[in-house]
């Protein structure tokens, strides 16, 4: 069965409030959406979160890419060949992973239909609950805290702070949430490349002296700079994770061999989609270095593949994917997202709940 064509359709999508990280403020997101064409009719679906200050890309280049290189280069290939259509799509043009992530991800979805199975079933994977964890967007102190004891009141045991404009405002705000954390709740600390390494070691062995429970701290410093994440993964206590310093399993290779970080943070718009992904966290584990599973602020046609793959891989551990709860759309393709559970649909009545073992250190 030969690929027809590829076609792509613009979707804005308003958040329910804004979301404020030290890079950017969001208030909607405008996602890409793909589906690849199969002569007999079937459509793979994929989609593509534009995020220039992260990935470089917006809308109108990750259009671009689909009409253009990416569609001349699987225009008549054959759908069954997979590993050879994602070769030709990684080669079809320089950089631009959340365009050829949307598309992987809708070679996938046609090549799993047509073999009447779901990704899940395709990548060897169990169903079973993933236990999601609520990002607190950067504010003020106090609105922080107040926003940390609703998504504590929901049931959320882990709550991913948004850090990094200012190292003094940040350790007000990381107090003041650690005034209303029950045993049991843990944070996760998202500087977004914002502390330099001197400033990153210092505050996080005050944070370590104040025993504030802090589950690990992601993106210390900039992307590019590996020789200030090995200098704080190796002066603190705290396990550090690499977000934007590790974008490909080349990335991941080269953090794995000089030990530059305890943690990885995979994301399907960074690295360029599943199959890229599932050889970063095989790497990761390798080295016996536990991955999470993130996301852009994206919908679910790309969170639902991203939850199946860890749901499938053993050493996706974590679990960032709460950017569907943030949408005013939250529409459920083959993964409920809701509250701190992911489900896969079949299960997502289950009146018994399993969580995927988590890694804590």
């Amino acid at each position: 069965m030969e690929i027809s064509y590829l076609e792509t359709k613009r979707k804005m999508i308003p958040l329910n409030r804004p979301f404020v990280t030290s890079v950017r403020t969001v208030t909607s997101i405008e996602n890409v959406e793909v589906s690849v064409m199969l002569e007999d009719g079937t459509a793979g679906r994929g989609a593509a979160a534009p995020a220039l200050a992260v990935t470089g890309e917006s809308p109108s280049s990750i259009e671009a890419v689909i009409k253009g290189p990416a569609a001349e280069a699987l225009a008549g290939a054959p759908s069954g060949a997979l590993q050879e259509n994602v070769r030709k799509l990684k080669e079809s043009c320089y950089g631009n992973f959340s365009a050829k992530a949307a598309v992987e991800m809708a070679l996938i979805n046609a090549f799993t239909k047509q073999r009447r199975c779901s990704l899940l079933e395709w990548l060897g994977g169990e169903p079973s609950v993933l236990e999601n964890d609520m990002t607190i967007s950067m504010e003020e102190p106090e609105r922080m805290k107040n926003t940390a004891e609703q998504y504590i009141n929901e049931g959320f045991r882990y709550l991913k702070m948004k850090v990094g404009d200012d190292v003094r405002k940040d350790y007000q705000r990381i107090l003041a949430i650690a005034e209303v954390l029950p045993p049991g709740v843990m944070l996760r600390i998202d500087a977004n490349q914002g502390w330099t390494s001197k400033e990153a070691i210092a505050f996080i062995q005050q944070l370590e002296k104040e025993r504030i429970p802090v589950q690990f701290i992601e993106q210390p410093v900039a992307a590019g700079d590996w020789e200030g994440l090995k200098k704080v993964t190796e002066s603190t206590g705290t396990p550090i994770m690499a977000d934007e310093s590790c974008k490909t399993y080349t990335d991941a290779r080269r953090l794995v061999e000089q030990r530059a970080c305890d943690m990885i943070n995979i994301k399907l718009m960074k690295c360029g989609g599943l199959l890229e992904a599932w050889k970063i966290a095989d790497v990761a584990e390798a080295a016996g270095i536990p991955c999470m599973m993130g996301s852009m602020m994206e919908s679910t046609i790309s969170a639902s593949p991203a939850a199946e793959l860890a749901l499938a891989h053993p050493n996706i551990k974590m679990i960032d994917l709460d950017a569907p709860n943030w949408l005013q759309e939250n529409n459920a393709t083959t993964i409920s997202f809701e509250g701190h559970q992911i489900k896969p649909l079949k299960h997502a009545q289950s009146s018994s709940v399993t969580f995927k073992e988590e890694e804590s250190r």
